[in-house]
């Protein structure tokens, strides 16, 4: 059935282009599938490029240099082969056209005889022109050959070009890098040359390298001394403020002993020293030998050449109790004689001080004494006048109840540092008080503290009350 099906379609094609040639319809490629002969024209085959990375990062310097001398010079000779041949496929693809027209109208006189010839003749045309077409495919393939040699000779000598232009880029770059080399080596020549003995009035690098290593080495002790100097600081820092501290304690207890101390500091010299007693009213100057070749202030123990005591009391502005205090110290004072002899060196000035400094404190309480009988001795023990005069104490005593009145002069005088009171004279104004009770009531002390206080409060208690 299958084979009836085909042979009927094969008559009807058969029919079909019988009367497309009979009636000049026919065109030029069906007249040639009827001797079962095709016409293809293959475009030219493009060369493909070598593949490359595509990224330029990824590129070796072999790559770089492939790319340059072969793949780019075959790929300008494949192209300029590519560009010959695209121009001779346009040109036949021209007579392509051809085919798609009435064989009438392309070669009347061909259809003409093919259209009134018979069977046999027909089949023999088609023996003739299948021979033909043959001829041309095997022609065809010749020539392909032929180009293809040409295309391959082109490449060859693209390639011998190439190598002779590497060939005379290494050359010059050999005679280049030999040129640089010959420049390097005088270079180094100089180098060393002037690293040894440097360049016109310049010194030599070597000696520039031995000033670097030195200010290296010196910078690097700079940074030692600096580290340390830092450490130093921070420690001096800690000193500092312990330092500080301990003088804060040192200043808290030199108030204290300015409170228990009857002296004070007033200046120091190298040469001597001056301390004050009595709130500055009584100066005591120190002054050294000189000492050949030494420094005196370095000395542990100088020798005093004077010691002299300067009251500087105004007797005129002053109470008469600091009068008799002063009058006190100088007396004690002359009555020394050579201060100088008893104490002659630095070392017996501690000694000086505390001597001086107990017969001061004895004199000022004395004076407290006074001053404070002066204010409440009247109210608590029957005073009505005290005032003092040289060494000499004047009081009146004055009670109203007991109906008595008496003055007393008492003298006072320094023993052992101590002062001692003495009845110099004595009055009675009103009353039996008599000179002797008071000389018993004087004698029954001994010098102590407060010892003026003691006899005037046993007069009022004994002579008043």
């Amino acid at each position: 059935l299958k084979r009836s099906m085909f042979e009927s379609q094969l008559d009807d094609y058969t029919n079909d282009v019988q009367r497309k040639l009979n009636d000049g319809t026919i065109t030029v490629l069906e007249f040639f599938k009827l001797f079962n002969i095709d016409f293809i024209i293959n475009n030219p085959r493009q060369s493909n490029f070598p593949g490359r990375p595509l990224s330029d990062t990824d590129r070796t310097l072999m790559d770089l240099l492939k790319d340059r001398h072969i793949f780019r010079p075959q790929q300008r000779v494949y192209e300029a082969d590519v560009l010959s041949l695209t121009e001779k496929v346009e040109g036949l693809k021209e007579r392509m056209w051809d085919l798609e027209k009435p064989l009438k109208i392309v070669n009347r006189p061909l259809w003409e005889e093919m259209r009134n010839s018979s069977e046999k003749e027909f089949k023999s045309f088609g023996a003739k022109l299948k021979e033909r077409n043959n001829v041309f495919r095997r022609m065809s393939k010749v020539q392909s050959h032929e180009m293809k040699e040409v295309l391959y000779s082109k490449l060859l000598q693209a390639n011998r070009e190439e190598q002779q232009r590497s060939r005379r880029t290494i050359e010059e770059a050999d005679e280049m890098l030999k040129s640089l080399d010959d420049c390097i080596q005088e270079l180094e020549t100089e180098l060393t040359a002037i690293e040894e003995k440097g360049f016109e009035d310049k010194p030599s690098l070597k000696s520039r390298q031995e000033e670097m290593q030195k200010v290296s080495e010196a910078l690097a002790d700079n940074d030692q001394q600096i580290s340390q100097l830092e450490l130093q600081k921070t420690q001096n820092s800690k000193e500092l403020k312990r330092l500080k501290a301990e003088t804060m304690k040192l200043e808290s207890h030199v108030s204290v002993l300015h409170m228990v101390n009857e002296w004070k500091l007033a200046e120091k010299t190298d040469n001597g020293t001056t301390y004050t007693f009595l709130h500055k009213t009584v100066h005591l100057e120190l002054l050294y030998e000189d000492s050949s070749g030494k420094d005196s202030s370095n000395q542990s123990e100088r020798k005093i050449s004077h010691l002299t005591f300067k009251l500087q009391l105004d007797d005129e502005k002053s109470q008469g109790h600091a009068r008799l205090v002063h009058k006190l110290l100088s007396d004690f004072i002359e009555g020394e004689g050579d201060w100088a002899e008893k104490y002659p060196t630095s070392r017996h000035v501690p000694k000086l001080l505390h001597d001086v400094g107990l017969v001061v404190s004895r004199c000022r309480l004395l004076g407290e004494e006074l001053r404070l009988l002066e204010l409440w001795g009247g109210l608590r023990l029957d005073i009505l006048h005290i005032s003092c005069l040289d060494t000499r104490v004047h009081i009146v005593f004055s009670r109203l109840k007991a109906f008595s009145k008496f003055e007393v002069i008492f003298s006072v005088s320094l023993v052992n540092h101590l002062y001692v009171l003495q009845v110099q004279s004595f009055k009675n104004v009103i009353g039996n008080t008599t000179i002797q009770q008071i000389e018993e009531i004087v004698s029954s002390f001994s010098p102590a503290k407060n010892v003026l206080t003691k006899i005037i409060k046993r007069i009022h208690d004994d002579l008043l009350c």
